[in-house]
């Protein structure tokens, strides 16, 4: 386990947003990604020039930033990637303003980064759902730490 992950490892790791969103879907997916229309565990292929992979055999899309922070923004994956990189390798508390100038975006960009990432405790997938429709949130990111936050669902009486 790295206790310290520098800036080079950063970019090594993460060079563009092809990377990124290929991190993503093993996140979202870790043990492959299951075809709701094969209905069978199959090869998915990145969709040249869009954010989905599509199905080895029937070619049914799937869309791993559907259902998370990362829905509809027009910001770079690796832009989102590289502030979290700096609000967990930082030891003081980074503001919007600060997080506005070392990403090169507007104040509002960065303050919604930063509340999305405050406010989600660093899950910005929104966790996936168990057996028991409990909703389960798990990130770990840069090998520094793992957040893992189970909701109950309460079942009405």
């Amino acid at each position: 386990m790295l206790s310290n992950f520098t800036f080079s490892q950063f970019l090594k790791r993460f060079p563009n947003d092809d990377v990124c969103l290929e991190e993503i879907k093993k996140l979202r997916y870790p043990d492959g990604v299951h075809c709701t229309v094969c209905n069978r565990t199959t090869i998915h292929y990145r969709v040249k020039g869009r954010t989905a992979y599509t199905c080895k055999f029937c070619r049914n899309q799937i869309f791993p930033l559907a259902g998370t922070v990362f829905t509809k923004t027009s910001t770079s994956l690796r832009l989102w990637f590289y502030a979290l990189y700096l609000l967990t390798q930082t030891r003081a508390n980074i503001s919007a303003k600060e997080l506005q100038q070392e990403l090169q975006v507007t104040y509002k960009t960065a303050w919604r980064i930063k509340k999305l990432i405050t406010e989600n405790n660093a899950d910005l997938l929104f966790g996936e759902r168990d057996e028991n429709k409990n909703r389960i949130h798990k990130w770990v990111f840069f090998n520094k730490f793992q957040i893992t936050l189970v909701e109950k669902h309460e079942t009405g009486k």
